[in-house]
């Protein structure tokens, strides 16, 4: 059985070259979102992941989980609450 650390859930937009992605990054609580982006490490993990092309509306795919490369990142943001 594996150790579980306790995250708190930030909602975000992030801009790829190809894609926008709308999902969850998760932070440890009271992160910021730029701590956890700024990890060393190639990818960011995000949950709950609905990917759009960059021009549309229309939802490409919606995803548990995606890893997207940080190399590949244009803009990163948290999403206005609903």
């Amino acid at each position: 059985m594996g150790i579980r650390s306790i995250k708190e859930t930030i909602r975000v937009i992030l801009l790829t070259t190809t894609y926008r992605l709308e999902g969850d990054i998760h932070v440890a609580p009271g992160g910021r979102l730029l701590d956890e982006v700024n990890k060393e490490r190639d990818f960011i993990p995000v949950t709950n992941a609905t990917v759009y092309d960059l021009s549309g509306d229309e939802a490409l795919d919606t995803l548990d989980f995606i890893a997207v490369n940080k190399s590949l990142v244009v803009m990163i943001a948290p999403a206005a609450a609903r």
